[in-house]
């Protein structure tokens, strides 16, 4: 059962992410026209948030009640068909993360044998890092390495960085630009970022999105870094010059897996888009800060619309999975009485088909103060019932009758998850506190034990 709850926490964060990266891509889309790049990786980093936090587990939790352990009562519980297809799902997914993590000891390995069979950069390499370090203030300690298979120059590392460049770099111009952009991505966090996503990544693994987040992650940061050099730079290289090492010193195969690195470019495809979004930042038109703080706005209060509406949609399938699951659970009376006999005493009796059930989707919510109320007109012998609640064993549940007219016999009660009624009778106006003795999903019920139409108010309460 614990990995079974690792794996839904993951599954439904990953879910919440997911939905919130496809809103930020159409965001993004639209940004792009109006050359708004720092806020598009600004947002994207935003949207990382939600592949770590799982919102939808926690509104299942505190909105619904049904993943954490005791008062609350335990996700999937009293469901074994759910309970049997998660274990499998589960100890698939564990395989996969093992594997991942190997894959990461083996690059972290792979990057240190880099460093092992490479050169320290010289002094002319040491004296321009020095330089732009100053510049760009940064105060930790970056050491400079030549390889000489290295044909795209990169930053990689965590907590330890490293630069590799090419062995042979024709001047010094193109050593100032390089190192420069490889020094621009640390001050941009972007390996931080690297790390993060290459985690959420090995974690969740069974989600291609997860690669497309990574590639994203890349691409902006790339092009905040190309703003940078070409605009906003000290030594302002210019579009023309800054692209023409970037060209030079760009790998000519796509680079694949490359989680804890940020490379000069990873394919010449996406470095075409490159130079063109750095070419249209001359002639488009910038949004003002009103409506970029607007914009900022909406998107948080999407994405927290979307989450909640993603958990009340998993809570939701929950519940119809938990219904067609319940058969397998029904268990017998302990004992049973004459619920026409009963006089207030509480009695069980198992469901059968013989009994006309009418099933409502009214909403029961314990949590909230005061009562629960419903009116119902009941047909003779007829039982109606409330939508799905979430109750454990322990908790009190009051139910309360008044019929109309007042004389009239009638039954309340709860339907377990065990396909057990629960309840008692009386006469007129009465109530009565029940004890959940299974943890699950229950309703309320009243019955007509008259031989005539009434109609009746029911209260539920804690």
């Amino acid at each position: 059962m614990i990995l079974i709850s690792i794996f839904t926490v993951i599954f439904l964060t990953s879910l919440t992410g997911t939905l919130i990266f496809l809103f930020w891509r159409v965001i993004s889309i639209w940004l792009e026209r109006f050359g708004e790049i720092k806020l598009i990786r600004s947002l994207l980093y935003a949207t990382l948030i939600f592949y770590l936090i799982p919102v939808v587990v926690l509104w299942l939790m505190y909105g619904m009640g049904v993943v954490s352990e005791g008062k609350a009562g335990g996700l999937l519980a009293a469901t074994p068909l759910l309970i049997e297809v998660a274990r499998w799902i589960s100890v698939v997914w564990l395989i996969g993360f093992v594997t991942e993590v190997i894959r990461y000891v083996i690059h972290q390995n792979a990057r240190r044998q880099l460093v092992k069979y490479s050169i320290r950069g010289g002094e002319r390499s040491k004296k321009i890092v020095g330089e732009i370090k100053e510049q760009l203030h940064i105060k930790r300690h970056i050491p400079i390495y030549k390889l000489k298979d290295c044909k795209s120059p990169f930053i990689s590392g965590f907590l330890k960085y490293q630069i590799f460049i090419p062995e042979k770099i024709e001047n010094e111009e193109e050593l100032k630009i390089i190192l420069e952009h490889e020094l621009r991505h640390y001050v941009q966090g972007d390996l931080h970022m690297k790390e993060i996503c290459a985690w959420i990544v090995r974690i969740q693994w069974f989600n291609p999105f997860v690669h497309w987040l990574v590639h994203q992650v890349d691409i902006w940061g790339d092009s905040v870094c190309d703003l940078y050099m070409c605009y906003d730079s000290s030594n302002c290289w210019g579009i023309e010059r800054y692209f023409d090492v970037v060209i030079k010193y760009s790998a000519t195969k796509k680079i694949k897996g490359s989680y804890g690195r940020m490379d000069m470019a990873r394919s010449r495809k996406e470095l075409k888009r490159r130079i063109v979004r750095m070419k249209k930042l001359k002639t488009q038109k910038r949004l003002g800060r009103v409506l970029t703080a607007a914009l900022v706005l909406c998107f948080a209060l999407a994405s927290a619309v979307t989450s909640l509406a993603a958990g009340e949609g998993v809570g939701s399938l929950y519940r119809k999975v938990y219904e067609a699951s319940m058969e397998r659970t029904y268990e017998k009376a302990d004992y049973v009485v004459d619920e026409k006999d009963a006089n207030g005493r509480e009695f069980t009796r198992e469901r059968d088909s013989d009994m006309e059930i009418i099933e409502t989707d009214e909403e029961v919510n314990l949590d909230k103060k005061g009562v629960n109320s419903y009116t119902w007109n009941l047909e003779a012998g007829v039982i109606y019932e409330t939508g799905l609640f979430w109750a454990s064993k322990g908790d009190t549940i009051v139910v309360s009758m008044n019929p109309s007219p007042q004389g009239a016999k009638t039954g309340v009660g709860l339907d377990q998850p065990n396909g057990i009624l629960r309840g008692v009778t009386g006469t007129g106006m009465y109530g009565h506190t029940f004890t959940v003795s299974v943890t699950g999903f229950h309703r309320v019920y009243a019955e007509n034990l008259e031989n005539r139409s009434i109609t009746v108010g029911v209260t539920v309460s804690r």
